[in-house]
């Protein structure tokens, strides 16, 4: 196999291996390949596939980030946090309350796409998180079947997330529904809840749209894989 471009630059230049060193590649499917670099040329580098496996680091749960559109910095922090705790899908969503909707839908998923591969590298991940086109928040219900959804509401005061994950550890899909800055709307909450969603909390503090769905991931990973 041969790299080019950022991925040969990067090997010879910022990871600063040569002939004989041992890489680990994946193609985003699952996969690892332990290969051996056997040539480095200007702007190239020739790899020798020695092995494959599957990999071992992916969860058993599989969680899908609804997440409602939030100004573009924020959304990658979430999606590259995301990423790196082992999320399978995210889906971004126009809510109600959204601050800022995307001038390019295609430069937005764009984006975010190339961040979520650029943390599977650093991570050690060997599959790529699903980033979906932008969604409207009736067109959620396609991921639910199958799966617990659990909407993080800022209103919940009496069911708390920890509480629904430790009630039943069997389902191998869940959905996790974020809100965008201002929150979600009263009718918003109650379509989601009638469609199957359970409202829970993530504790006393209001948090960030950027770190809610990144609080909630890291709770189900705690519970399902700990």
């Amino acid at each position: 196999m041969t790299l080019s471009g950022e991925e040969a630059a990067h090997i010879v230049h910022v990871l600063r291996m040569g002939v004989g060193d041992a890489v680990t590649l994946f193609d985003g499917s699952g996969y690892d390949y332990a290969a051996r670099i056997t040539e480095v040329s200007k702007g190239a580098v020739t790899l020798e596939v020695i092995d494959k496996v599957f990999s071992v680091s992916e969860p058993r749960v599989k969680i899908t980030l609804c997440q409602a559109v939030i100004k573009s910095d924020k959304f990658e922090y979430a999606v590259q946090k995301c990423t790196e705790i082992g999320v399978t899908r995210i889906v971004p969503f126009l809510a109600e309350r959204c601050v800022k909707k995307p001038k390019s839908e295609e430069n937005f998923v764009g984006r975010a796409r190339r961040i979520a591969l650029e943390a599977c590298k650093q991570c050690g991940r060997s599959l790529v998180p699903e980033v979906t086109g932008v969604k409207r928040a009736d067109e959620l219900r396609e991921y639910f079947a199958g799966a617990r959804v659990l909407l993080a509401y800022e209103k919940e005061q009496h069911t708390a997330i920890k509480e629904v994950l430790r009630g039943n550890k069997t389902e191998e899909n869940l959905v996790i529904i974020i809100g965008p800055e201002g929150g979600f709307t009263e009718a918003e909450a109650q379509g989601f809840s009638g469609e199957g969603a359970i409202q829970v909390s993530l504790g006393k503090l209001i948090l960030r749209a950027e770190t809610a769905g990144v609080a909630a991931s890291a709770m189900v990973m705690y519970e399902y894989e700990g």
